[in-house]
């Protein structure tokens, strides 16, 4: 009896522990974070591959999200997973106290972008005055949505940022404000737009890029520390950033 009992102990200590699937929920759809949803094309898939190959307690999932259905379901608390990409700004956190936060994992920035024919140097939202200036629906931007409320810029919205490219381009807008790695990955992939734009040397905004982490979800900060704390000098992880650049 008591060999009985210890083989089935030593059977179940042997059974492989099925790792916890976790949802990073993802909602900046354009390039390079996500290039194809369907094929899981993207930085934000990638990522996704790299935490699997060194967190064996958890299997993470890239998933596009639209923003606002993300936002409702955070704040019902009904949301599955965590929020790629984001900063505690964006969702009124600046304080890190209505969610947990993992390091930040990429330094990123909005620059505006111009004709080459009409260069607009930006020094802030009032260099953009009496201009009409291309954004994504949705999207808030600090200093220049305040003066599109008071009537001094007129906001062209459109589905995506390289929708703006393609109608600063045409000329049907005066500017769009545009996340470099985006416009980088464009540049190198719509070659009739070569030339034809002017970037501002100062950024509208620089920020980093965290993984929001709803406090249900406790248990995978510390991996998600241990990992995201070395990944920038990571060479794996460079190298993989420099294929969409």
């Amino acid at each position: 009896m008591k060999s009985a009992l210890l083989g089935l102990v030593v059977a179940l200590l042997a059974w492989p522990v099925q790792a916890m699937e976790v949802l990073l929920n993802a909602y900046h759809l354009k390039p390079p974070y996500i290039v194809d949803a369907d094929r899981g094309v993207g930085l934000y898939y990638d990522l996704a591959r790299y935490l699997n190959e060194r967190i064996s307690a958890h299997q993470f999932k890239t998933v596009y999200l639209p923003r606002r259905r993300l936002e409702s379901d955070l704040e019902l608390g009904r949301l599955k997973g965590l929020v790629l990409g984001v900063h505690p700004i964006w969702f009124k956190d600046e304080t890190r106290t209505r969610y947990l936060w993992s390091p930040a994992f990429m330094q990123d920035e909005d620059v505006v972008v111009s004709r080459s024919d009409k260069a607009i140097h930006y020094d802030g939202p009032d260099s953009l005055v009496g201009k009409r200036i291309g954004l994504p629906t949705g999207y808030y931007y600090y200093g220049v949505d305040e003066l599109v409320r008071s009537g001094r810029i007129i906001r062209e919205d459109a589905f995506s940022e390289g929708a703006n490219l393609g109608k600063l381009a045409l000329g049907r807008i005066d500017a769009a404000i545009v996340s470099r790695p985006t416009l980088e990955y464009y540049l190198r992939h719509q070659t009739e737009w070569t030339g034809r734009f002017f970037v501002a040397s100062k950024p509208h905004d620089r920020f980093e890029r965290y993984i929001l982490i709803p406090k249900e979800y406790a248990e995978v900060l510390p991996d998600l520390t241990a990992v995201l704390s070395a990944m920038e000098r990571d060479p794996v992880w460079r190298a993989q950033q420099d294929v969409y650049r």
